[in-house]
């Protein structure tokens, strides 16, 4: 059996495949808080379900992969390809979790994607993938199927209104530096609530699942963050669109949106997707797709160990 984990800044998710095979079994999800480190974790999982002789272990981690030590930015602890290695005697193998779920569309079946706006996507062009959770994540495929990791939730947030001028002028006295992430991610839906209830009158601290709840109630606040939430996204993915020349589709994914899609206002999201000035009409030919399947991360890890094997 081959182990496959897909680490989150909230949760980690695991699952096993068989040698050759990229259909996941028994697939289990740990808070990451659970754990002191990433070998627990593992550990924990293995003693689950009896299992001895795992021959590869294939993890998805947020984060440049490029070097055996990986300091994971929205959490504590630390993937060290050697020391994993000696620990669990297998082979291991590191991809970007976006790079991962990149991979894991090939794998999706029609009803695991929601398609926002008319386009859909040609085979053979390019692809890039966006999503918020924990963080902000993105990728690129190249037309030849070459993943291009990215860590573009890291670009600076870029106002395009008056009101969302105000929202920088606020962030900023948190920030020295405002990203995207800071805004489109559970944390940044808790920034969006703080700055729109200062422009309300009355400073309030708020996290992302009180949002969640606050929406459904009609709180204006929670109201007026999530349309920020929604367009902000928009801008953003189609700026990803312009700069990897997508027009084999832009995907969202992570945990935030299969939360408030019934909530969101995607003709808006749409609008700012394709609002791209002499690149508007670029844009609106683009197809967007929401990923709906719950474990693209694993599913793409198992896919890489399928890659691997060919090599």
């Amino acid at each position: 059996m081959n182990l496959v984990a897909d680490i989150g800044g909230t949760n980690i998710r695991f699952a096993v495949t068989e040698i050759g095979s990229s259909l996941l079994k028994n697939i289990l999800v740990f808070p990451c808080a659970d754990f002191a480190d990433l070998s627990e974790s593992i550990h924990s999982y293995l003693e689950r379900f009896s299992l001895k002789n795992i021959s590869e272990i294939c993890l998805a981690v947020p984060g440049p992969v490029d070097f055996d030590h990986i300091e994971l930015p929205n959490s504590h602890w630390i993937v060290d390809r050697k020391i994993l290695q000696q620990t669990f005697d297998a082979k291991i193998s590191i991809v970007n979790d976006y790079s991962a779920q990149l991979l894991s569309l090939d794998l999706l079946d029609d009803k695991e994607l929601l398609w926002i706006g008319d386009p859909k996507p040609e085979k053979g062009l390019v692809k890039a993938i966006l999503g918020a959770g924990t963080g902000l994540g993105a990728a690129i495929m190249s037309q030849n199927g070459d993943i291009l990791p990215s860590e573009g939730g890291h670009i600076a947030f870029a106002p395009t209104t008056p009101h969302e001028i105000e929202l920088l002028q606020l962030l900023w006295k948190r920030y020295e530096r405002v990203s995207v992430e800071r805004l489109l991610s559970g944390p940044g839906l808790s920034n969006l609530y703080w700055a729109n209830s200062l422009l309300l009158g009355q400073e309030q601290e708020c996290r992302a699942e009180q949002i969640h709840k606050l929406i459904l109630q009609e709180d204006e606040c929670a109201l007026r963050s999530l349309e920020d939430f929604t367009v902000i996204y928009g801008s953003v993915a189609g700026d990803l669109a312009i700069v990897s020349g997508a027009l084999g589709g832009v995907y969202l994914s992570g945990g935030i949106m299969p939360k408030l899609i019934t909530r969101m206002n995607m003709k808006l999201f749409r609008q700012r997707f394709n609002n791209k000035g002499r690149f508007s009409d670029y844009c609106s030919k683009i197809p967007v797709a929401l990923v709906l399947n719950e474990h693209p991360g694993l599913l793409g890890a198992a896919k890489k160990l399928l890659i691997n094997n060919k090599q």
